[in-house]
């Protein structure tokens, strides 16, 4: 998934999560207010059981009450009666003077649901008659209501539908929402992504993110200048020091060659003349790592077979008169020698030279270099590797970093490994390759190419 759809589809997650946080928030809520309001709140808890106890008939057959009986309801200001089969009052404790002692079936089945002169009552059967007893004014809220099961069932049924109506209501409008700050911030996005890798940015100057898009337009224009400003001075400079270095190079050769001269001169002509070929390969590797850089270089595809360009790029090493200090060994599968891909044969000899040349150049008491081509069944591997002095670990980090932007010479004009690696890296990846590169200090040095199979 892209960078950009995996930021808007954590923004919509992030949304419906933050709803549904916010549902589960006022759950906890409302049952919290009503755990505070059960707490806080002062419920009298009249026990109808043990007053029914507490009223008997004694030994006379009247009914008597213990003495828990005014216990009971003087601590929650109540009162209590029983009533016989007529409606009469044939025992009262506490009863208040305005009650009537008297009532009819009607007034019984009345105040058995709501109120009695309104005092809260409660009701309960007692071997006598039926119990009523009353709690103080206000003390209690009633009510009643009824419904058929029908209509519960729908209005239950209603009220969900309800709330998943609102669920999917707001879910569409933040996937709406997300829409439209996708459709508005994409275009930056991706206008970032475009400047991030050097390439040239034109964005709809419009919309609620003009301004933006205006600005990033104006970055990427600037940025696009630099660079091209960059390049031409670069390769402005690389031509201006050629052309004299080729004069100094012809001189000196000429010098080298002159049986008149002392000896001791004709090596200082010598060494003016290797040095100064460094230098030329120096402005080259220079000059092309630039134009790869910001993408200036144009490949020139073809079909390249790995095993015959790597048997070149040795067999000129070997015809140039290399040092006899210096060994190199070729290797290649049967697998490979059919394996091939489209691409620039110029810059793919160029990466493998500059490889074979670092080891030469870094190991100067000498070293045995072997390069070799593989096919593991998906890619073909070319491996440079020497046995010579290596790399330290913090030079190895450095190498292996895709930021060693142009790191070029020392003091003396040796071409360092920094270079060299950025221009291999270049190619590589403009063949969608990849390179690998191991190594330790007096244990070698070793550079892999990795190109997969059918990608160009």
């Amino acid at each position: 998934m892209k960078p950009v759809e995996r930021f808007f589809r954590k923004y919509f997650l992030s949304m419906v999560g933050i709803i549904a946080l916010f549902l589960l928030l006022n759950v906890v809520l409302f049952f919290s207010v009503l755990l505070w309001a059960w707490q806080t709140s002062e419920t009298p808890e009249i026990s109808i059981s043990k007053i029914c106890d507490s009223i008997t008939l004694d030994e006379t057959g009247h009914l008597t009450a213990a003495g828990v009986l005014d216990e009971i309801l003087e601590e929650h200001h109540a009162w209590a009666m029983i009533l016989d089969d007529t409606g009469t009052v044939i025992f009262q404790s506490k009863l208040p003077e305005e009650l009537p002692r008297q009532y009819t079936a009607a007034d019984v089945a009345k105040f058995s649901r709501w109120y009695l002169g309104d005092y809260p009552v409660y009701v309960r059967e007692h071997p006598q008659g039926l119990l009523v007893v009353g709690g103080e004014k206000g003390s209690q809220a009633k009510y009643y209501f009824s419904v058929s099961e029908s209509y519960a069932r729908k209005l239950l049924v209603g009220l969900a539908a309800v709330f998943l109506t609102n669920i999917i209501v707001v879910v569409l409008l933040i996937w709406k929402n997300t829409r439209h700050v996708e459709k508005a911030v994409t275009p930056i996005l991706r206008g970032i992504e475009t400047v991030s890798s050097g390439q040239p940015v034109s964005l709809p100057e419009k919309g609620e993110l003009a301004e933006i898009n205006r600005q990033l337009n104006k970055a990427g224009a600037f940025i696009a200048k630099k660079d091209s400003a960059r390049a031409d001075w670069i390769s402005g400079v690389s031509h201006d020091v050629r052309t004299p270095l080729s004069v100094i190079l012809g001189f000196v050769g000429q010098l080298e060659e002159d049986q008149t001269l002392p000896i001791s001169a004709r090596e200082q002509a010598s060494h003016i003349r290797r040095q100064g070929e460094k230098l030329r390969s120096l402005i080259s590797d220079l000059n092309l790592t630039s134009r790869l850089e910001y993408s200036m270089q144009p490949l020139r595809m073809e079909k390249v077979y790995f095993v015959e360009l790597a048997r070149q790029v040795v067999c000129e090493f070997l015809d140039g008169g290399l040092e006899a200090r210096y060994q190199i060994v070729f290797d290649s599968s049967q697998e490979s020698e059919t394996a091939s891909i489209m691409g620039d044969e110029a810059l793919l000899k160029r990466a493998l030279y500059n490889l074979i040349q670092n080891s030469v150049i870094h190991n100067p008491k000498g070293c045995v270099i072997s390069v070799s081509v593989a096919w593991n069944g998906n890619n073909t591997v070319i491996t440079v590797s020497d046995n010579g002095i290596g790399v330290s670990a913090e030079k190895l980090d450095k190498l292996r970093a895709t930021t060693n932007h142009l790191e070029s010479t020392d003091e003396r004009l040796k071409l360092r490994h920094g270079l060299g690696v950025l221009l291999v890296r270049q190619i590589v990846e403009a063949h969608h390759g990849t390179v690998e590169i191991l190594s330790e200090p007096q244990r070698g040095y070793k550079t892999v190419l990795i190109f997969p199979d059918n990608e160009i």
